[in-house]
């Protein structure tokens, strides 16, 4: 596929979590019954009978699933849509076609384009059939009976000839596990029908309208927390206002406007500052608790977590920042949460500290935390009344690791961006009993070195990209590169190498990044 293809990929998922028609579905195509649009625009393929339309009826997906649908049925089959069209189409099926919470847990991960995520495990049989050309995440967030799995094995050998003799497909039997015991595997792992599917249909879309306490983590960057104010437009839309800071007192403030599929999958864009960013979440089966991720609009890798609860609820604390102090400091600390306001609680850290200068409100409490110097190592609670957190206490730091363990980065050139990897080096300490403590995120120097024999003598080091402050890779641009053997491209195999000072130590943990290509198309769900 062309560069073109690549960029109305993107607009396509742009419209997914934008909305892109806005007013002008919810007065027109939106207007139109579900039914009825299915069968202006579909039923000219899939026949009509007693209601179902054949194939399109016969599958459950995610929102993200549907918008990859209808791009095929454009690149393949010419059908082309209007955005208001498009827009209602996938509202409506992902609505009464969609998969349950519980069903698209295990993929949850392709859905938030989260970088460098480990793929969920299916066997080495399906592996092999299916994940050798895209993630096992995709395979699991679909569900169709054993018929419409046989149906999908021959769509793709009717679209791609030659998938047979792709991706080292001749080392089987391919088409016979495909045509034969693959699709009923498929069905007994996903199926069409499903307890989950019809008690999630039968409970009511929850009201997000309200106030929200909001908080985050960015790898690579800082904790931020703050709170949100979401309203529900006359379309059904939903619109929030974020009043964030991250822990320096740094403002985010900005706007989000999002769609709520299925009732629980938040798809949003945000302005945040000056940055563009979208918003994959979730909506707890209470309507109480949003969760998931949000990214760069033009850098899916560049991103961070995102967890928001109803203000009013029961108290809770969401958050502790930082998430560990060393014994013999003096510290400011934040609490984030719910029912933190009450003067009349006390604010405890545990056993060896003490506590001055406390500010609260109902969502944030702000101390002054001293640890003893005696203080002994070990995780404690910290609470207020009923709302209770924890905070890692350590004398030093004794290990280091690199996370993530194994990275991917891509090389950019011409109209295509880079795709950077994102590290973070995680302290732990080692209590008396010999068990790791885990510290959270602490500050390191990057650098990298030749992962093996081979990389050094191609000097990859030295072609293949560098790291920022703090902890990101940035890769080179594409080759061919004439100052490289045969003239070859800026690829790379690295060993990422992290150094914490620790007092008069110095901690060193390792991880791998391979430097790769470009990737030409970068669809919904990989």
């Amino acid at each position: 596929m062309s560069i073109g293809v690549e960029k109305y990929w993107k607009s396509w998922a742009a419209a997914l979590l934008l909305g892109s028609s806005g007013a002008g579905a919810a007065q027109g195509a939106a207007a139109v019954s579900g039914p009825e649009l299915v069968r202006s625009y579909c039923s000219g393929c899939h026949q009509e009978q007693a209601g179902k339309f054949e194939r399109i009826s016969d599958i459950r997906k995610t929102p993200e699933g549907w918008v990859m649908t209808l791009f095929r049925m454009r690149q393949m089959h010419g059908l082309n849509l209007g955005d208001d069209v498009r827009d209602a189409l996938v509202r409506y099926l992902a609505d009464t076609q969609g998969l349950a919470p519980a069903e698209s847990a295990a993929g949850r991960f392709a859905l938030e384009r989260r970088p460098n995520a480990q793929d969920i495990d299916l066997g080495p049989e399906i592996g092999v059939m299916c994940g050798r050309c895209h993630t096992l995440a995709r395979v699991s967030l679909q569900r169709r009976d054993e018929a419409e799995w046989l149906k999908l094995a021959h769509t793709h050998v009717g679209q791609w000839t030659s998938i047979e003799y792709s991706a080292s497909g001749r080392d089987r039997p391919w088409w016979q596990i495909a045509s034969g015991p693959l699709p009923g595997k498929l069905a007994a792992l996903f199926p069409f029908s499903s307890s989950a599917w019809n008690e999630w249909q039968s409970r009511p879309v929850r009201d997000l309208g309200g106030s929200w306490v909001v908080v985050g983590h960015v790898p690579g960057g800082k904790d931020f927390y703050g709170t949100a104010r979401i309203e529900r437009d006359a379309g059904g839309d939903f619109a929030a206002h974020y009043q964030l800071a991250d822990v320096t007192g740094f403002a985010m403030n900005g706007d989000s406007k999002a769609i709520l599929y299925t009732g629980y999958e938040w798809r949003g864009s945000a302005q945040i500052g000056a940055r563009s960013l979208r918003e994959v979440y979730a909506v707890s089966d209470d309507g109480n608790r949003i969760a998931g991720r949000w990214f760069d609009a033009a850098h899916a890798e560049e991103g961070g977590e995102w967890t928001a609860v109803r203000e009013g609820g029961a108290p809770q604390v969401l958050a502790v920042l930082p998430q560990s102090l060393r014994a013999g400091t003096t510290t400011t600390v934040t609490i984030v949460g719910n029912g933190l306001g009450a003067a009349t609680l006390p604010v405890s850290f545990g056993a060896g500290t003490s506590v001055t200068k406390v500010e609260r409100s109902a969502q944030r409490i702000r101390a002054l935390v001293t640890v003893a110097a005696n203080a002994a190592p070990g995780m404690r609670a910290v609470s207020t009344g009923a709302a209770v957190g924890k905070l890692a206490v350590y004398a030093q730091i004794d290990q280091l690791n690199v996370v993530p363990g194994y990275a991917i980065a891509r090389l950019g050139g011409g109209r295509v961006e880079p795709v950077s990897a994102q590290f973070e080096a995680m302290g732990f300490t080692r209590l008396p009993g010999g068990e790791l403590l885990a510290l959270g995120p602490v500050s390191a120097e990057w650098t990298s070195m030749p992962f093996d024999a081979e990389a050094k003598r191609t000097e990859d080091e030295k072609f293949a990209g560098h790291f920022d402050m703090r902890g990101r890779f940035l890769p080179s641009a594409a080759g061919p590169n004439p100052a490289r053997e045969f003239s070859g491209d800026n690829v790379g195999n690295l060993t990422v190498v992290a150094r914490a000072a620790d007092s008069s130590r110095t901690l060193e943990g390792r991880g791998h990044l391979i430097v790769t290509v470009q990737r030409w198309i970068t669809p919904p769900i990989y």
